[in-house]
């Protein structure tokens, strides 16, 4: 395994785009200029790569008994500069959070250490904090497109939040199962992605015909979404199960799309679908987990 290998294995950069296309509900909300719009970008994914590489620095001593291949086990990358890198993606996040979220990033950041330092005492505690860090993410990023704390108080903002925040707790628990025959929590994943997502046709219904259901852009992306949980599903009860949990990794990008194309906002709606290629590409080639 080559040095830069190694450090994309520590990134996790598989599920990286997954945290980019965090910003595209904001996005289509707010809009913004291009470069804006970057920085919002930037700060989520440092966030994001910077809590994956704390996460194999508190692991270092469990992975050197269960999983010695990992590039800290092996010696691949000095503990010393993991650490320094991971202080500098935490202090990128907050840098371009700026004074608009400074509140919400502070305490992202904070949530991301915690949640790198005790993951391993308790499921659910880990699954507590990583949901906590997924629905922050959505918070930062309309703080800092919303013009603050009014961007965060939306309906749809919350609901995507909440869609973020459950999935992201319900993963967790999947995830720390994936050993088994069947890792759990199986249809739980979708099922906390669902109820917000219906929230989304309760505060704006697609029309009252048929058609207008039939048609919506929103709608057909939640048809999208929904066969996507259902080739998860499959994964989970297939020979490999574990794949299920990097499928439901990147279906954090397909609510985003959903939200995106509710919103009818064309450039969110591409970065929702890139991210989401993307991910499943470089899942092939990065574990997941």
């Amino acid at each position: 395994m080559s040095t830069i290998t190694a450090w994309l294995r520590l990134m996790r950069l598989g599920n990286a785009p997954t945290a980019l296309s965090a910003i595209a509900g904001a996005w289509a909300l707010y809009g913004g200029e291009p470069f804006q719009v970057a920085s919002v970008g930037v700060a989520i994914v440092a966030a994001y790569i910077g809590g994956m590489l704390l996460n194999d620095v508190f692991d270092q001593s469990f992975d050197e008994k269960h999983h010695p291949d990992r590039p800290l086990p092996r010696g691949l990358i000095p503990r010393s500069h993991v650490i320094a890198a991971a202080m500098f993606c935490g202090i990128l996040c907050l840098t371009l959070a700026g004074r608009l979220a400074q509140t919400e990033a502070v305490i992202l950041v904070a949530a991301i250490a915690l949640y790198s330092w005790c993951h391993k005492s308790s499921v659910w505690l880990a699954a507590l904090l990583l949901g906590g860090c997924r629905g922050l993410a959505v918070l930062v990023a309309a703080a800092m497109l919303g013009d603050g704390a009014s961007g965060i108080s939306t309906p749809i903002v919350l609901t995507l939040t909440v869609a973020h925040g459950a999935a992201g707790a319900a993963i967790t628990v999947a995830a720390s199962q994936e050993h088994r025959q069947r890792p759990g929590p199986g249809g739980v994943v979708p099922f906390t992605r669902l109820l917000p997502l219906v929230v989304f046709i309760l505060l704006d219904p697609p029309g009252s015909t048929l058609e207008d259901w039939a048609t919506d852009p929103g709608m057909l992306a939640m048809l999208g979404w929904l066969v996507w949980e259902f080739a998860c599903e499959r994964k989970r009860q297939s020979k490999q199960p574990g794949q299920a949990v990097g499928a439901w990794i990147a279906g954090f990008s397909a609510v985003d799309l959903v939200v995106a194309s509710w919103v009818l906002h064309v450039p969110s709606m591409a970065l929702a679908a890139i991210c989401f290629v993307l991910s499943r590409v470089l899942q092939r080639f990065l574990p997941a987990t």
